[in-house]
């Protein structure tokens, strides 16, 4: 008797407090919140008639912030007790909500001529990634952006790009300039060879499509940014790229081609 009864006093406890923190976000939003409060009231909206109240104290305790709890893995998220794999699908599409949500609000007006302007618009969105993520824009002759095209190859520390489909993005929406970008998890922007080497292919393959390549650029974890135009390494390759094309081996290679 006296557990039904303990239990209907927490329900009651509860229900108040559920009602409590939707008055309070209704009234002045979530800037009346604590980040505890924040989670409290994203997994009430997900697990009815459960208090997520202890659950939101281990999520913040376990991962440090609220930044920390969405940044987490799923998988890493059912690992607290009082997460399911509903609520962690949840958690993770409210980082993804996010993200979507600055991609499309964006001044559609907003021109990228330059790389810094570049960096500009991708920062933010960049930093939200929790696995390697490469992002293709392609700009009319104008600037504006006609399309942004997102990929990942699932894996943590490793792009997987596929060449022939960025060449067919680039040809299908007639894109006069591209600037491609990417993420690197850990504490340096630096670029691996594997970026040096896809950097190359693709002012390689874009040149001769007369496809203006205005930057790569890799966003790391702690906020720096490198860029192969700041870096002066795009240049090189077009000189490089320029060297080749205006060379006998390149006839050579364009003839072996149409004969294959």
């Amino acid at each position: 008797m006296s557990n039904a009864k303990d239990k209907s006093i927490d329900e009651q406890i509860h229900k108040g407090r559920r009602k409590k923190l939707r008055k309070s976000f209704l009234d002045f939003g979530l800037v009346s919140f604590n980040e505890t409060q924040v989670i409290e009231y994203a997994l009430g909206l997900a697990i009815p008639r459960i208090d997520t109240n202890p659950t939101a104290h281990r999520l913040i305790n376990t991962f440090g912030s609220l930044a920390g709890v969405i940044d987490a893995h799923p998988e890493k998220l059912m690992q607290v007790s009082g997460i399911g794999e509903q609520a962690a699908i949840f958690l993770n599409f409210l980082k993804q909500f996010v993200t979507y949500y600055r991609r499309v609000s964006r001044d559609s007006s907003a021109k990228i001529n330059t790389p810094a302007q570049a960096i500009e618009i991708l920062r933010e969105v960049m930093k939200t990634y929790t696995t390697e993520q490469f992002v293709l824009l392609c700009l009319d002759k104008s600037g504006t952006v006609i399309l942004e095209q997102t990929t990942t190859s699932g894996d943590l520390d490793k792009v997987d790009l596929n060449l022939r489909q960025i060449v067919d993005i680039v040809l299908r929406v007639k894109t006069a300039s591209v600037i491609v970008a990417h993420n690197h998890l850990g504490e340096s922007a630096a670029p691996s060879d594997a970026d040096i080497n896809l950097t190359r292919y693709l002012v390689n393959i874009l040149a001769p499509l007369c496809v203006q390549f205005i930057d790569h650029i890799i966003f790391a974890s702690d906020g720096s940014v490198y860029s192969f135009h700041e870096h002066n390494l795009l240049d090189i390759f077009k000189r490089e790229h320029t060297s080749f094309a205006s060379s006998k081996d390149y006839e050579e290679y364009w003839d072996d081609s149409a004969q294959r």
